[in-house]
Order: structure tokens, then C-alpha cells, then sequence
């Protein structure tokens, strides 16, 4: 029992996040990994193409029937579980078959075994075959999900434009971040070379680019971002105006907290944001 409770686990925070992302040998054709191109059969199951993301939404329907299972078998419902059991494998031959390129990820040989098993009505062995078929489902999320997400869910950077606000212009996402960087950089170049109101030149662009960019993200969340522009970050920006508000700019400080806005606010955006964008714009 604790063997299928820990692959349960396992499976629930995979599918949890979407269907997707290493190598996969589980007993199918054994050709998918997580460097194959995605079937563009899949294409048809998510936006633009579909007005919701239908086979995520598959996928998490088929989880449910299958966590039903082990949830009844702990709960002593062996009638539960068989009719779970019988849920679940009607989903699993539909989406087997949705997408032709990954109808061999979908090996009938363990769901058999697991439903042979609940018929028997023993609970432990019930409870090994829920772990094979479990691990099946475990290998293929592994090489699939990432690279399904970095498709579908991110979305592509390049398509998001951001109004410049000191040309007025609207300008492509990385262009923008470029320049802002040049802003934040520029900073700790001028003040090391005591050029002290080129500095505050360049604080007052990244300052006026930094406000754009928390609005830019309003184009893919739904909701404030709670990192990265936050007010903790925000008020670092304007301690950081503070300093250049001085007759005479202390320039350690200033840099102090340039480095400080690179660190906590830029490199940590960068380090979930980048990956995506740039693994995603190659299955593209």
C-alpha cells in the first residue's frame, strides 16, 4: 500500500500542473523523450486552435478516475474501485487515441493487469498493479510535460509589445528589456566613472521602464504579480531615488542598490522566465 500511495503522490503533483516533461521507456514505443517535437496533432486540442486547453483538461479528468481508485481501495470500496477503475479506462483509450504520433504511450498490458487485479479482489495486489500502470503515466508526463507547457502555456515572448515611456513608441518585449538593462547597468558604469548626472540620466529611464514593465505583465497574468515588480521592489527603486535626490550622491550606496534590484528583481525574473521563452520559441 505505501508503495502505490508514494507513486499516487508523485502522479497527482505531476498532472497537477499540466500534461508534459527526460528519457521514456515504459513499455510503449519507447521514442518519446523530452527533446522529441510535440505531434502537431496536439495543436488542435489547445488555443489558438481550440478555445480551451482540451487535452490538459482530458488529462485531468483522467486523473481523477485513476486517483479514485487507490482512494476507494483505501477506503475498503472495492465496488468503488472497480467502478473507478472502469471510468478511468474508458478515458484512457479515448486519449489514446487523440493523438495518433502518441497512441504506443498508452500500453493496454498494465491497465489489463490492474483491472484483472480488482476483479480478483485482493487488495494488495490491486494495489502493485495501480503502481505499474502509475508509473506508465509517471514517465510519459516526464518527457512530455515541460515541452508541452513551454508551448502551449507560455505562449511566445516575442509577440508582446510594451509602450516605452520616454519615446512613446511601442516597442518588442526583448528590445525593451534590453534597454532597460542598458538603464540598470549604466548606473554603476557613470557612477564608477564619476559621471554622477549621467548616473541619474540612467536611473530615471530604468525607473520609468521598470513602472512599464509591472503594467507589461498584466498581458499573461491574470492577477497583480506578486514577485519581481512587487512594492518590496518597488520602494528598493525609489530608495534607490532617494540617493540621487542628494546634492552629493553617495555612489556605494547607489550601487549597493542597483545590484540589489539586478539581484533580487531582474536575475530571479530571469531565472523563471528565460528557459521558457527560449525553449518554447524553439518548438515553435
Amino acid at each position: 500500500m505505501r508503495k502505490a500511495t508514494v507513486v499516487l503522490v508523485g502522479f497527482l503533483a505531476l498532472v497537477s500542473t499540466a500534461h508534459a516533461g527526460a528519457d521514456y521507456r515504459p513499455g510503449g514505443t519507447g521514442d518519446v523523450t523530452a527533446t522529441s517535437p510535440l505531434p502537431g496533432a496536439l495543436d488542435a486540442f489547445y488555443p489558438p486552435a481550440a478555445d480551451r486547453p482540451v487535452y490538459l483538461f482530458k488529462m485531468l479528468g483522467l486523473e481523477t478516475s485513476f486517483s479514485g481508485i487507490v482512494v476507494d481501495l483505501m477506503e475498503d470500496d472495492l465496488k468503488g474501485a472497480r467502478e473507478s477503475f472502469e471510468d478511468f479506462q474508458r478515458q484512457y483509450r479515448e486519449i489514446a487515441a487523440m493523438v495518433p504520433e502518441w497512441k504506443g504511450e498508452y500500453p493496454e498490458g498494465k491497465v489489463k493487469d490492474l483491472g484483472e487485479a480488482l476483479a480478483t479482489g485482493d487488495k494488495g495486489h490491486a494495489m502493485d498493479a495501480f503502481a505499474a500502470v502509475g508509473e506508465v503515466c509517471h514517465r510519459c508526463h516526464v518527457a512530455t510535460m515541460v515541452p508541452v507547457q513551454q508551448k502551449y502555456h507560455w505562449g511566445d515572448f516575442r509577440t508582446i509589445t510594451v509602450k516605452d515611456p520616454l519615446s512613446g513608441e511601442s516597442t518588442g518585449y526583448p528590445q525593451f528589456k534590453k534597454v532597460m538593462a542598458a538603464n540598470l547597468a549604466g548606473i554603476t558604469v557613470d557612477l564608477r566613472q564619476g559621471q554622477t548626472d549621467n548616473a541619474r540620466k540612467q536611473f530615471e529611464g530604468f525607473r520609468a521602464r521598470f513602472e512599464a514593465l509591472g503594467d507589461s505583465c498584466q498581458g499573461c497574468h491574470e492577477k497583480p504579480s506578486r514577485y519581481f515588480v512587487d512594492p518590496e521592489m518597488r520602494a528598493t527603486v525609489e530608495e534607490l531615488g532617494v540617493v540621487f535626490k542628494s546634492r552629493t550622491v553617495a555612489a556605494d550606496e547607489a550601487m549597493a542598490l542597483a545590484q540589489k534590484i539586478g539581484r533580487e528583481s531582474c536575475s530571479k525574473c530571469h531565472l523563471v522566465h528565460v528557459p521558457a521563452a527560449l525553449a518554447g520559441a524553439s518548438r515553435r
